[in-house]
This record gives C-alpha cells, structure tokens and sequence, in this order.
C-alpha cells in the first residue's frame, strides 16, 4: 500500500507538523555541520561528522517522506531557520578573531536539545505510521539512532564543559 494521509488524520496540521520538522532539521543540520568544520582539532570531532552524517541522511529522508505523503513543503521556512542559524553565528562571544572554549559547551547543549525534539517527531510518526501505510519500525530505528546521537553529544558536551572554563586548559586536548 502506497504512503497517503487518510482522512482520519488532520492533513494540514500534518503537514504543517512535518514542514516544521523539517525546518529544525534543515537549522539543526546547519549547525552541526559548522560544528564539525570549527572543532576538526579536538577528539570529538569524530563523533560530531558521525552525527552530522545521520542527520543529514535523515533530512533527506524526511524530505521523501514529505514527496512520498504529498505534503507541502514550506521553502520560506527553512530559508527562515537556515538564516537564523546564521545569524546565531554572530553572537557576541567575548572574543573578536577566535572561537570561545565555550562554544563547543553552548552548541552541543543547543545540539542535544534538537535532537531530543527530533525524537518525539520520530515517535509520532512510529504512532501515526500504521495509519499512513508507512512500516512503524522505520521510525523506531530513527528514535534509536537519536538516542544515540544524544549519548555522542553528551560525550561532546563533557569534554567541552571540563576543559572549556579552566584556565590551563583546551578544548583541543
């Protein structure tokens, strides 16, 4: 049976769902992405192009699902948070031609937060998919490999937050 919305589901509100998904996806892929090419000189620089790659992988994935269901895609929305992602990029760090040690400590607190909200987007499609001739066991491997980015974001933020505000110390060893 192909994928479709049946109309026991609200199709806007569905995609209006979705499309937002989107947009944080599109915002969360922007960020891990500068992470990665910002921090290539510390040891979680493995984990983070780890991440980065399934997050990529899994916005291409949601983009299909949106072609697969027939919903509307909101390019204006993801323009939106792809320049918002940007624009956080021109906080005031104390620092003029350098990165902050605190950085690394500040996106993956910011990283682990849209990931957990990426989870519950998984979730309620394992809870809709039934419904939308979609396999449930497709988005509970995706909740499980985000409980698994938020673990490696974790290790990120520890080795952050212990080296970031100690004198003597580097984000870089």
């Amino acid at each position: 049976m192909a994928p479709h919305i049946p109309d026991t589901i609200d199709e806007k509100l569905l995609g209006l769902y979705l499309s937002d998904h989107l947009t944080g996806a599109t915002a969360g892929l922007g960020r891990i992405e500068r992470m990665v090419k910002d921090f290539t000189d510390t040891p979680v620089h493995t984990e983070l192009a780890t991440v980065a790659a399934e997050i990529r992988r899994e916005r291409e994935l949601l983009r299909s699902l949106l072609r697969e269901l027939s919903v509307r895609t909101r390019p204006h929305r993801q323009a939106a948070a792809w320049l918002a992602e940007h624009a956080g990029r021109l906080k005031l760090n104390g620092r003029l031609l350098s990165r902050s040690p605190m950085t690394l400590v500040l996106e993956s607190e910011l990283m682990r937060a849209a990931v957990l909200a990426k989870i519950g987007g998984w979730q309620t499609l394992e809870e809709l998919a039934p419904e939308l001739g979609l396999d449930p066991s497709r988005f509970a491997d995706l909740t499980a490999e985000g409980q698994a980015q938020i673990e490696a974001l974790g290790r990120v933020h520890e080795h952050a937050r212990r080296n970031a505000f100690r004198r003597g110390r580097s984000i870089t060893g």
